[in-house]
């Protein structure tokens, strides 16, 4: 179970296309009595498909879904126990809080009647969503109660990982730049030429039109650039640099060195980390505990 999951309830603000209501359905799996069937499983690889679609794409996109497809109905059975277990602490959801979420998922819509097509599309009702957020609610708050109030973190336990990984809060050499670059369009003789008259202007005291590059980390800078920077003092400017792209003109306006930051400006970051990790522990060590009091069978995974 990865840490996000204990902190993010997806919640149905977009419904899909896929009629799955037309999909021939079957128990893969009973949790203390309460069913997840097929339907359930592929609602949620579909979900999962169309949220890797967003990040990535071709291999890479392969293995995530193939990845992440394994793990889904042991999501599907962590959830039931977490809602056998928010029931078992009467855990009470407020139907204000179900009503902004369904005016959430309205608002994503362009009209009522879309919304409600979406609904039938899916072979849903407005009750069986509402339900389906309540449960999404519940299972957020037994978290909550379970979990994230149990972490704690001490201020020596932040200043002790500061230690240990100050090499990943180094913040790299940046540099201000401008530039005139004149692109070789397919003739370089040209370009080269037209270049060198424009430095030659620069050179001359003639006010030019500089492109703002900003502050860039010197890293992330072309080889040819980064060389030819490296010599300059503030206010500066190169001689011509050819690359690929055609021949630049850099003059550097500023420059930041390599420095790490300090404590303070990394200590709510590094909370979040040793936070998300503690909760981690905690979280898989209830449903641990969970699954060994539950009567779980397994019918059918469909990632075996």
């Amino acid at each position: 179970m990865k840490p996000t999951r204990i902190f993010i309830v997806i919640l149905l603000l977009c419904f899909s296309t896929a009629a799955f209501s037309e999909v021939i359905d079957y128990i893969m799996a009973t949790v203390n009595g309460e069913v997840i069937t097929y339907s359930q499983f592929k609602q949620r690889v579909f979900e999962i498909e169309r949220a890797c679609e967003k990040v990535c794409s071709g291999k890479e996109l392969e293995n995530q879904l193939r990845d992440k497809r394994k793990s889904i109905l042991d999501d599907l059975i962590e959830e039931c126990l977490l809602l056998d277990e928010a029931k078992r602490e009467n855990i009470k959801v407020d139907k204000i809080e179900i009503e902004k979420m369904v005016n959430t998922a309205k608002s994503k819509f362009k009209s009522l009647d879309d919304f409600y097509n979406a609904l039938r599309n899916e072979g849903l009702t407005l009750e069986t969503l509402e339900k389906e957020y309540s449960q999404n609610l519940m299972i957020k708050k037994i978290i909550q109660f379970k979990v994230n109030s149990k972490v704690r973190i001490e201020p020596y336990e932040i200043s002790q990982y500061y230690e240990a990984h100050k090499k990943d809060f180094a913040e790299p050499e940046q540099v201000k730049i401008r530039q005139i670059l004149v692109k070789t369009k397919g003739n370089e003789k040209t370009a080269e030429q037209a270049a060198k008259d424009i430095l030659e202007r620069i050179k001359g005291g003639e006010n030019m039109e500089w492109e703002d590059l900003g502050f860039i980390n010197t890293s992330e800078l072309l080889p040819e650039l980064s060389a030819a920077i490296s010599e300059l003092k503030v206010n500066e400017i190169t001689d011509l640099i050819k690359t690929q792209a055609g021949y630049h003109i850099i003059r550097l306006e500023g420059r930041k060195l390599a420095k790490a930051k300090e404590l303070s400006e990394v200590r709510d970051g590094i909370y979040r980390i040793l936070f998300s990790g503690k909760a981690d522990r905690i979280y898989v060590y209830l449903v641990d505990k969970l699954k060994k009091k539950a009567d779980i069978d397994i019918k059918k995974n469909m990632a075996e």
